[in-house]
Parts: C-alpha cells; structure tokens; sequence
C-alpha cells in the first residue's frame, strides 16, 4: 500500500510538473535516462519514500564525494618527461596531523619504473602532489599519502557486514576528465567473490562501493560491461589495520 501511494504521488507530481512552463526541463541525456530508469527501480523495489532517496543522493554528492579523488600516475623518461599517463579513483579514509591516505587499487600503484609522479584531484578540482604509502600486488591493494591541508574531505567510513545478494549499492567513481559520477547498482557475491551489477571503465579502478548506509563495503578491482568485480571490506581491513591506527 505504502508503494502503491508513493507511485501514485509521484506520477501526480510529474503531471503537476508538466503543466508548468516556468520550471526548467533536464537535459535528455543518455546518462540522465540511465539515471532515471535506476531510480524507477530503487522506487518500486525497495521500501522507501522520495525524501529518503533524495537524502540520500544529497549526502552522496555534497558529502561522501568530497572523499572521492581522481589519480594520476604520470611515467617519465631520463629528461623528465612524461611518455605514459593513467588514471583511476581513491578514497579518503584516514589522515593524520601531517597527511591523509587515500585508499586504491595496486593497478594505479607502478613499482617498476624509475620516475612516477603521483597527483590527486579532490572534487573541488584541486590538484595536488601524492607518494607511495603502501602496496600489495596479492590483495590487489594501494595507498597514496597526500600532505593536509585546509580544505574539509569527509573521512569514509567502512562497513561492518557485507550486503545481502541483491541489495542495493551504490558507486562514486570517476572516468577522466569527468568526476562524482554517481552509479545505482545491486550486489552480487558468486564463488566467494563480490560483484555490483553495474557498467563501469578502467578510470573507475579503487571507486568506493557503499550500501545504502553510505558505508564503503569495497573498491572496484575488474571493470566491465555488465559488472565489476570488487574487493570487500574485509580484505581491506586487513591490508591497513597493521599500517595505520584505525
């Protein structure tokens, strides 16, 4: 019954919004419609009402995207010069007197060259200066550490129980040049494995995965069509727990 009224409210107020000329009319986007279509189906499957779905977007974008950074991993030759650039996605989830620590994937991590630079770009557009914290090329796992400064990041926080298969979650993750994109997707778990049903790109690498709590239950490691793979919560536990005082 509680569905049914909101389905009823909220083709009510599409016919209200129509009759009014003075309101602007979104841009029909490819990616407004896909956006579109995964609220329709939050609505009809879940058992929530607009305000929370809209507080729930708001906290995402204003919030939790504050702690979202876009990477760059930039090789350089004898002359300094850059011969290689790639990208990928971190998250806030420490920081210290001096530092903050961004949390990604090994992918964005390079060992192997002998001059990397490593920035990172708050989403604000502030690009600044990172270094190697941490790596594992067995967990898949990376930290960069980044010096403080004035600017207020949210710190993200990581869940305590990993989401029931079909579940709702939902990704903040970055494709260069493009930051804070906001993805709906459900949780899969297959042969020990974690997946969000969802198309992502290979810039996407480290994007936080929350629940609806806006806990961060993992970081896409495999990128594709249909899904992403990702590593949970408990791996990353592992992997920052001996390094840091969390």
């Amino acid at each position: 019954m509680k569905k049914l009224s909101l389905i009823v409210m909220f083709f009510g107020l599409i016919i209200t919004i129509s009759g009014c000329s003075i309101l602007s009319v979104e841009e029909d986007t490819f990616e407004f419609r896909q956006l579109s279509d995964q609220y329709n189906e939050y609505v009809i499957n879940d058992v929530v009402n607009f305000d929370d779905f809209r507080n729930l977007m708001n906290q995402a974008s204003n919030v939790s995207s504050t702690s979202v950074f876009m990477i760059e991993t930039d090789v350089l030759d004898v002359f300094n010069r850059v011969t290689n650039t790639y990208h990928g996605t971190g998250t806030i989830f420490f920081e210290d007197s001096n530092y903050f620590y961004v949390l990604t994937t090994y992918q964005i991590i390079d060992l192997v060259s002998r001059r990397v630079h490593y920035f990172v770009t708050d989403a604000y557009g502030q690009k600044m200066p990172a270094e190697i914290f941490a790596a594992d090329s067995i967990l898949g796992l990376g930290i960069l550490r980044v010096d403080l400064n004035s600017t207020d990041y949210e710190i993200a926080e990581f869940a305590s129980y990993i989401p029931l298969t079909d579940e709702l979650v939902l990704m903040i993750s970055n494709s260069y040049p493009t930051q804070n994109i906001q993805k709906l997707g459900r949780f899969l778990y297959q042969d020990d494995t974690p997946y969000m049903e969802v198309t992502s790109s290979q810039n996407a690498n480290g994007s936080p995965i929350y629940n609806l709590k806006l806990e961060v239950i993992g970081i896409q490691y495999l990128y594709g069509d249909t899904y992403v793979q990702m590593i949970d919560f408990n791996t990353i536990d592992d992997f920052i727990r001996p390094l840091l005082p969390i």
